[in-house]
């Protein structure tokens, strides 16, 4: 009846490899501590050997505990942590990884599997972690049904007990890295200020834009593989990298509000958009609205700002689309020719924006 034994963690006497057996119960506390009228109760059983047990090969948490509770030594990484702590932990990371294994949580199996892991510090606490969230596509689960009993231990049943502050941060910190948080919840006692992590979920949730299109835009910029098969809620990525990409995606328009924008025809646009003048922001074939208006109107300012207005039926002028299919030049090369100096640029008063763009007939011919 040594006296580390009395710590509820201990199981198995390592000298004799038989497992520490309940020798009597009592509801009375006087009762209970007596210990010479209890054992004088039990005599009998003792002598019969009604209290023998098959036994049992301990594991490396039962030799770490006895060392540590007997002599006070400890050469694993858990020395830096309260023992209490220290053993509730190596319990709890051990279910968690025989539930994920689909195996029975034995309490003695559960404590040597957490020990395996802990005793080795951090990162082999944050890989046993990720034994325990990661999903088969590849991704992570991501709710707190994921990780049921070190959640509901470190964020609820010892939130106000510091002793368990080495390993709540090391799992906070690991679950901040790979879960799509939003700014403001709570993460095992701590408020995240800002979002490090977006889901294509979570994203399509706070922009309204469609997750395909989305997976579009992000697959494009390189936040995916093109054969990443996560589902959308574990299909993750860096917030604050893509930040501006998602600010962007709800501003784009299609080929009809771009050309309107800018004063241009569906052919004036695709001209445009063929020799490169104008570039969609995504090449995407699927996303239907492609298009930044503000790169329309930059173009349409840029041309404007040297053009001459010229009045209503003003001869000898044609539209830089009808200089392409009258004698072969590209839009392009045309509005290189107006940068460049080469061509005048003139601007219809009664026809509004890029449509009303015109040069001169006999200046073209003469640049040929």
């Amino acid at each position: 009846m040594a006296g580390d034994w009395l710590c509820r963690g201990v199981d198995v006497c390592l000298r004799h490899r038989h497992p520490l057996m309940p020798l009597w119960e009592s509801s009375r506390p006087v009762n209970r501590d007596d210990a010479g009228a209890r054992l004088a109760e039990i005599l009998p059983d003792l002598l019969a050997g009604n209290f023998d047990s098959d036994l049992i090969e301990p594991f490396a948490y039962d030799a770490w505990l006895d060392r540590r509770l007997s002599q006070g030594e400890d050469k694993t990484w858990l020395a830096t942590q309260p023992l209490i702590a220290a053993m509730t932990c190596c319990a709890l990371l051990g279910k968690e990884l025989l539930r994920a294994q689909e195996l029975e949580a034995d309490d003695r199996a559960a404590k040597a599997k957490g020990f395996d892991a802990a005793s080795r510090g951090p990162e082999a606490i944050t890989c046993a972690l990720d034994r325990v969230l990661q999903a088969g596509d590849g991704g992570y689960f991501g709710s707190k049904q994921a990780l049921p009993m070190l959640i509901e231990a470190l964020g609820r049943l010892y939130r106000s007990d510091d002793s368990f502050d080495g390993f709540r941060d090391i799992v906070r910190r690991h679950l901040l890295r790979i879960w799509p948080v939003e700014a403001g919840d709570e993460v095992l006692g701590h408020t995240v200020p800002e979002r490090r992590i977006h889901s294509l979920a979570s994203a399509n949730k706070e922009t309204g834009v469609g997750r395909s299109v989305l997976n579009g835009f992000l697959t494009e910029a390189g936040a995916f593989p093109p054969d990443d098969t996560r589902a959308d809620a574990r299909k993750t990525f860096d917030a604050k990298k893509y930040k501006p990409l998602l600010e962007e995606v709800p501003t784009l328009v299609g080929p009809t509000a771009m050309r309107k924008a800018m004063g241009a025809t569906l052919v004036e646009l695709k001209s445009l958009e063929a020799d490169g003048v104008l570039t969609p922001r995504t090449k995407v074939a699927t996303i239907k609205s492609p298009w930044r208006v503000s790169g329309g109107l930059v173009l349409l300012e840029e041309l404007e700002r040297t053009a001459i207005l010229l009045e209503a039926g003003t001869p000898g002028c044609e539209m830089i689309q009808h200089v392409h299919k009258r004698v072969g030049l590209s839009v392009g090369q045309v509005i290189a020719a107006i940068r460049g100096g080469r061509l005048r640029v003139g601007k219809r008063a009664e026809t509004f924006g890029y449509h009303g763009l015109v040069v001169n007939v006999a200046e073209v011919d003469q640049s040929e």
